[in-house]
């Protein structure tokens, strides 16, 4: 089959320029050829007509562009070429061109809504200048740089700070204490008079902080006294005062400086300066036997901590001190010191050792305890060293016993007596019950009221002082009433006597 002869490109450039036009084409430079666009669009449309009729044409088109560096061509059918491709390129530069320029205004606009939005942020005053919370960062259309997990870190703790917007829960138990508004807005009434209580370690040895209790404030001076335990102070006279710190509800510190201490109620008073407002709490009154009750501290964050229990139906004595009462729930690490309130919201009393079974401290001892020692500085009590346990609250076989034995339905037993005491020598003996003659109460936290009270007298100037009491034998009939003549001790432990002339 012979081949089909080669049609010219100058056969499919439509009508015939002149010598002189394309002439002019063809030496003119490329960069002047812009000039001609128009004329080259036209030869592009026309070319495009021709294609549509004819297809064999594009076939030997296609043949003789590849055949080009064999076949001479007529300088009529370069300049139509020159012309086309020159234009086809023109055409593609400025779609890239286009392309480009939309790319950049796309690239440059999110950075430019950054800044503002950074602009906007630096303000102060409006929603808008906060900062968004890390859990849900801002989003840029920006190209994305990846940061090392150390700067990401970082920027997160950063954000965090400048936020409240965080996940902040209280510990389980706090939650189930607190499971009502009310119960919450109670609790909330008591921030600003809960502060915590530490020391720094000190030759090598760390203390467990407390909490403490705002019983005084002063807001023309900005004073404030904090009851707190006595943990951290010296045993000894030549030990030195370790420092004290008082972190306040707001996370400030401030130096606290001991004014007392007082170490058979174990109890110190602090003396600081605050520049947050704080707030005195409401006092209540003694706690009761199954009174319900909300044991409140502060953490380590310095966050509340509350715990629900009730006052048991128990009394106990260690060490001659005998105004213990106990709660069944469980006041965690740092809660002692911390008060005790009622359903109401008024404080009853003070955590005195925590844990399982945690111990309390009557807020009647407390306030006679303080103002005492507002009054006369110092505190006096008289000297009573004897463990004892209220009848009504022992097993009811000892109660039978003692019921139908010896007709004894109340008094006090004792569980311990001092060796070579007033009591001993007066003949009192472990297992006796014995009856105070004054109307000093049923209960062991009301004789320690009553005790605290005739110190109060003491310091008044009351000469001589003396308790009567009637001793039962319980191992046989012998039933008798003696006079204790009353010693006293004042702040430091020095004993100081009045007697009966």
């Amino acid at each position: 089959m012979s081949p089909k002869p080669r049609r010219s490109v100058a056969v499919l450039s439509g009508p015939k320029s002149s010598p002189a036009r394309s002439t002019q084409s063809k030496s003119k430079p490329d960069s002047d050829l812009g000039e001609h666009d128009g004329e080259s669009h036209r030869s592009l449309s026309r070319d495009s007509d021709l294609g549509e009729h004819d297809e064999e044409s594009h076939r030997s088109l296609s043949g003789d562009s590849d055949l080009g560096g064999h076949d001479e061509e007529s300088p009529r059918s370069l300049s139509g070429r020159l012309t086309r491709s020159r234009a086809k390129a023109l055409k593609e530069s400025a779609g890239m061109s286009s392309n480009k320029k939309k790319r950049r205004i796309e690239e440059e606009s999110p950075a430019t809504t950054t800044t503002t939005d950074l602009i906007h942020r630096e303000g102060h005053g409006t929603l808008a200048s906060r900062p968004l919370s890390p859990i849900h960062p801002p989003y840029s259309t920006a190209p994305r740089v990846r940061k090392s997990s150390c700067i990401a870190r970082l920027e997160v703790a950063r954000r965090q700070k400048l936020t409240l917007r965080c996940d902040k829960k209280d510990d389980p138990s706090t939650a189930a204490a607190l499971p009502t508004p009310s119960d919450k807005n109670m609790v909330l009434g008591m921030s600003r008079s809960i502060v915590r209580v530490s020391s720094p370690p000190s030759e090598g040895k760390s203390f467990s902080p407390r909490t403490g209790i705002v019983i005084s404030w002063d807001g023309a001076t900005k004073r404030a006294m904090i009851l707190t335990l006595s943990t951290y102070f010296k045993k000894k006279p030549h030990e030195p005062q370790r420092e004290l710190q008082v972190h306040l509800p707001d996370k400030s510190i401030v130096q606290g400086r001991l004014r007392v201490m007082n170490r058979h109620y174990n109890l110190s008073i602090l003396e600081i300066t605050s520049d947050l407002p704080l707030q005195v709490p409401a006092f209540g009154s003694a706690p009761k036997y199954g009174q319900k009750i909300l044991a409140l501290s502060r953490d380590e964050n310095m966050s509340l901590v509350a715990r629900r229990g009730a006052i048991t139906w128990s009394d106990g004595s260690l060490m001659w001190r005998n105004h213990y009462m106990f709660v069944d729930c469980d006041v965690p690490k740092g809660g002692v010191g911390g008060p005790v309130v009622d359903t109401g919201g008024s404080t009853i009393g003070m955590v005195y050792i925590g844990g399982p079974g945690a111990v309390i401290i009557s807020i009647s001892i407390i306030r006679t305890f303080f103002e005492m020692w507002k009054q006369f500085s110092c505190v006096a009590r008289p000297v009573f060293d004897v463990d004892l346990r209220s009848v009504e609250l022992a097993d009811v076989s000892l109660r039978e016993e003692l019921s139908l034995k010896h007709n004894i339905s109340g008094g006090f037993i004792v569980k311990r007596i001092a060796d070579d005491s007033a009591l001993e020598h007066l003949g009192v003996r472990r297992g006796d019950v014995i009856f105070f003659e004054d109307e000093c109460g049923t209960t062991l936290p009301e004789i320690e009221d009553y005790l605290l009270s005739l110190g109060w007298r003491y310091l008044q100037g009351m000469e001589s002082m003396v308790l009567k009491l009637l001793v039962h034998d319980i191992e046989g009939p012998c039933k008798e009433t003696i006079t204790l003549p009353l010693e006293f001790k004042v702040n430091s432990g020095k004993v100081a006597r009045r007697r009966m002339a």
